[in-house]
């Protein structure tokens, strides 16, 4: 049987023939973000963590059956101490840190590098896989929560703090997790030391706080007054997508200047 002639495979010019070689197709974004986010999602999702997000969930619930009897001022005190406060920086650092970080720390980050992209897709992939997680194990227990004391108003504000919480420190806490290799006990240290302490010495220290920005937004839904809720109506929604941004293009820069191993 006659075996069908191999066709060769096509030439490449040599320098200064005047012909330029054939560029291979782009990869765009629409292709490659959806790969890296899947990969990232199955591969992040780890019981360990898991079981750690729930335990922050069942914290929430515990406090709200706990204060359900409550006066509003104590209950809206939970919600903001508890689940402003500490539930959505700690999932999120949780959950964000070890994202790429891992991947740079174990050296498995060239394996998605087979295929010339740029770094900020992986980057926008990361962060998606972040807040896809943190907003319903973050929001359920909390809008329980606030159901359980009796504030139905206080909804609506928990949905805001929440999606704009977990997209500002979801892409802080990759950026730092893809930057450094402590980048965990980094996380930690801004969350205890900045966020719940220096946060509270002058307003400067507060405008450079997360956290005064969603209490601001918690603050809508009440009259009582919530701690660190002094920044208006636009910045509360404005400056958690700005720090949401330029993380997430922080981690680009990362991901496209250092060396991967």
């Amino acid at each position: 049987m006659t075996q069908p002639p191999l066709t060769p495979p096509p030439a490449i010019p040599p320098p200064g023939s005047g012909v330029a070689p054939r560029r291979l197709p782009d990869v765009g974004p629409m292709t490659t973000i959806p790969s890296f986010y899947r990969v990232l999602l199955r591969g992040q999702l780890t019981k360990g963590r898991m079981v750690g997000l729930a335990a922050l969930g069942f914290v929430a619930l515990l406090l709200a059956f706990v204060g359900r009897n409550s006066t509003e001022s104590d209950a809206v005190d939970i919600l903001a101490g508890y689940g402003i406060s500490l539930m959505i920086p700690l999932a999120a650092l949780l959950l964000a840190t070890p994202m790429i970080g891992n991947l740079v720390e174990d050296r498995l980050l060239v394996y998605l590098w087979l295929k010339p992209v740029p770094r900020w897709h992986l980057a926008v992939a990361a962060v998606a896989a972040v807040v896809t997680v943190l907003v319903p194990v973050l929001l359920l227990p909390l809008a329980l929560s606030a159901l359980l004391m009796g504030l139905p108003s206080m909804i609506v504000p928990v949905i805001a703090s929440t999606l704009l919480g977990s997209f500002a420190y979801g892409a802080a806490f990759v950026f730092v997790g893809s930057r450094f290799s402590i980048g965990l006990w980094l996380g930690l240290l801004y969350v205890v030391l900045w966020e719940q302490t220096l946060s509270r010495l002058t307003d400067g220290m507060g405008r450079l706080s997360i956290r005064s920005y969603l209490a601001s937004n918690l603050a809508r839904g009440t009259d009582v007054r919530v701690d660190l809720a002094d920044r208006s109506t636009v910045a509360a929604i404005v400056v958690p997508i700005v720090v949401g941004v330029v993380a997430t293009l922080l981690t680009a820069w990362t991901l496209r200047t250092r060396d991967i191993d």
